[in-house]
């Protein structure tokens, strides 16, 4: 989990948009900390929209994410099968794992944060349990004694950030996913994110050289997934929304530094087993 590709694989927001309605209030915010020592984050929120303001003093940064365990389900069990998906030296069994999570939990998404920065996320929550959890730490012993419960108790309606830009995660009619997003990307503005894929993925920004093409990119991408090597393109680390399922929605707020960023996903097709990115799943944009 130390690298840009492991750390965003590892397990991903629920933000349904909705017109601001007479009574409702601003978008509470509150505070989501990974020290060394752990993870710390509220024990209870009020049900509508929320932003989780998500820092990390930890070196490597956070893969902060929020799920919801299905009826029928076992928490353990779930976070089982989430280690089996990022089980690397069993390709299978990871693939099923990553198709029996789509039954299990459903993946609100959450943010990829480096150390020294916040980054704030934005979901709407019906009332009910959920489970906050730093994916940085899959396949680190006692992954369970880490994660934190959350529950979302009844309040009142409040109003979700109007966004600057979307961007969009579809299916072409081949089943393969595809971005849609602006050439230009504001920093330190709200951006919804839209799942309208067929399974749970992910939007992840990383900085590249200035003048790097697509072309290089894609090299990266190809020789990271076959097991090989190639000159990275990357200048930082991983700063975006982590997986959600389909679907889903949020809006996220980072400020980052204006140049060129690769917009990629890094999770495996659990239809066919080869990363998104490698079947063309990444852009190129410029943030300004």
């Amino acid at each position: 989990m130390r690298t840009p590709m492991i750390a965003a694989l590892a397990l991903a927001l629920a933000f349904v948009a909705a017109p601001a309605q007479a009574g409702t209030s601003e978008t509470p915010a509150v505070d989501v900390l990974v020290e060394d020592s752990g993870l710390n984050s509220p024990a209870t929120v009020t049900a509508g929209a929320t932003t989780f303001r998500i820092r990390s003093a930890d070196p490597e940064g956070a893969y902060v994410g929020l799920v919801r365990i299905r009826p029928g389900h076992a928490l353990r069990d779930v976070l089982a099968d989430v280690e089996r998906a990022f089980d690397h030296a069993d390709r299978e069994g990871a693939l099923a794992a990553a198709r029996r999570l789509s039954a299990e939990m459903v993946l609100y998404g959450g943010a990829a944060v480096q150390a020294g920065m916040v980054v704030d996320y934005t979901t709407v929550l019906a009332p009910g349990a959920y489970v906050v959890i730093d994916f940085k730490e899959v396949g680190r012993p006692g992954l369970a004694d880490k994660v934190r419960r959350l529950r979302v108790l009844p309040g009142l309606p409040h109003r979700s950030p109007s966004a600057a830009a979307e961007i969009v995660l579809s299916s072409t009619a081949a089943g393969a996913t595809r971005f849609t997003a602006p050439a230009t990307l504001p920093s330190g503005r709200p951006v919804r994110v839209v799942n309208r894929s067929r399974q749970y993925n992910e939007a992840i920004l990383l900085p590249v050289r200035p003048g790097t093409t697509r072309e290089q990119v894609g090299a990266y991408i190809t020789a990271v997934s076959e097991g090989g090597q190639a000159p990275s393109p990357f200048t930082g680390g991983p700063v975006g929304l982590v997986p959600m399922s389909p679907g889903r929605a949020a809006v996220i707020r980072a400020d980052l530094a204006p140049g060129s960023y690769a917009l990629v996903t890094w999770l495996r097709d659990y239809r066919t087993g080869r990363m998104h990115a490698d079947q063309g799943t990444y852009e190129l944009i410029t943030v300004e």
